[in-house]
């Protein structure tokens, strides 16, 4: 059996955001065909329980914690480099020494985001392949235009730093993944390698959220889920309740905007002092939430890959309204497995529509769940994982 080393810039446990929920699950399905270990490096401690749950999955798990105030200490270094922070912020002498010493134990390393990718500078030996998740670059560039304080002059210094840095990643490394269609253009469009060498693989939905069944009553609830200290969900959020949502309320008074997701960030605790709106931090079963709600919204203004929020709410056959942004990295089509609406007056009036039109809520709601059932299902992108990891292996041979 072929080993792999998964190198990952968070422990994939517990799965508390999308990030998190890829990594655990292809490193699973890795698992399932490879001898893989995992190496994982961590903000902060690691509960014993969840290394244990990893510990089932892979051959070895090797966590590295550190305080999240070494993190910072270590961007500082990059300040005057020319690539991106992204890799100096999670890179610390004692993994690099742990990884030079057992690297050549392997088949292959796997190499999760850009994030990692100082700690395989040297190493050409080995069969490297990347998964980019997203487009880091484009993130940044599209997070510029509404930037505020010191981001402000990071996001464009950086924009350019990360798009060189992923040009030379997908040069260099034998096989490169991405989430989106969108974003796969993008980096492709502004290099020269082969089309092959960047691969679609994108995001999974949870075998058992295609099949559950909602025995809740629904409530005119309109809910968005995601980490509520991460950027692009904090600008969704605030955009919904100070631009979308007053005409709503004041059109309905009893509809509620329900914020779902762990660690919510000042600005966002701050809406719950609003008339109709909630906070509830993390919750044991945020999908409960979705099922009640009559409408999931992700009006996302800046983003890359593929968004878990919109996919697991299409699963349990929700109606979810978003923006062009949000749903660009998942093939479905407007009107039909979601709406997709970038006016905020028009959104206010197309979710008042819906929330009156339980009809038109099934209707999409159903096909929203065969799209992900034909196309999003960890057993399906498997496979496809699986026939490019042994063409690397193969290639090397």
């Amino acid at each position: 059996m072929k080993r792999i080393l998964m190198l990952s810039y968070r422990f994939p446990y517990p799965l508390i955001d999308g990030s998190r929920i890829r990594i655990y699950n292809i490193g699973k399905i890795l698992a399932e065909k490879y001898q893989v270990d995992l190496l994982s490096i961590n903000e902060g401690d690691i509960a014993n329980e969840d290394i244990e749950e990893l510990e089932k999955i892979h051959n070895k798990v090797i966590p590295f914690s550190f305080n999240p105030i070494w993190f910072k200490i270590n961007t500082l270094k990059g300040l005057f480099s020319k690539d991106s922070l992204q890799i100096y912020y999670h890179h610390f002498r004692t993994v690099q020494k742990w990884i030079d010493q057992h690297y050549k134990e392997y088949d292959l390393i796997f190499c999760v985001h850009i994030r990692m990718t100082k700690y395989l500078k040297n190493i050409n030996n080995v069969p490297r392949v990347i998964d980019f998740v997203d487009a880091t670059s484009l993130n940044y560039q599209e997070a510029q235009k509404n930037s505020t304080g010191i981001w402000k002059f990071i996001y464009p210094i950086e924009n350019k730093r990360a798009l060189s840095y992923e040009i030379k990643i997908l040069k260099d490394y034998d096989k490169t993944f991405i989430t989106s269609p969108f974003d796969r253009n993008y980096l492709l469009d502004n290099t020269e390698v082969p089309v092959s060498k960047l691969v679609l693989i994108p995001n999974g939905v949870r075998e058992e959220l295609l099949f559950r069944e909602n025995k809740f009553k629904e409530e005119n609830w309109i809910v968005f889920l995601g980490k509520m200290n991460y950027a692009p969900n904090v600008d969704a959020v605030m955009y919904f309740a100070n631009e979308i949502f007053p005409p709503i309320i004041k059109e309905k008074s009893d509809i509620k905007f329900i914020i779902v997701g762990s660690s919510p960030s000042k600005e966002v605790l701050k809406l719950s002092k609003r008339k109709n709106i909630e906070v509830t931090g993390f919750v044991d079963d945020p999908y409960e939430y979705l099922e009640k709600a009559k409408i999931i919204v992700a009006p996302l203004r800046f983003s890359a890959g593929t968004q878990y929020k919109i996919l697991e709410a299409m699963a349990l056959e929700k109606v979810v309204i978003t923006t062009s942004k949000g749903a660009r990295g998942i093939s479905g089509e407007d009107g039909k497995h979601f709406v997709v609406v970038d006016d905020e007056k028009e959104m206010a009036k197309i979710i008042l529509d819906l929330m009156k039109d339980k009809i038109k809520r099934k209707k999409i709601g159903n096909s929203a769940r065969e799209l992900i059932k034909e196309k999003y299902s960890w057993n399906i992108i498997g496979k496809d994982l699986y026939k490019e990891i042994d063409n690397v292996l193969e290639k090397r041979l």
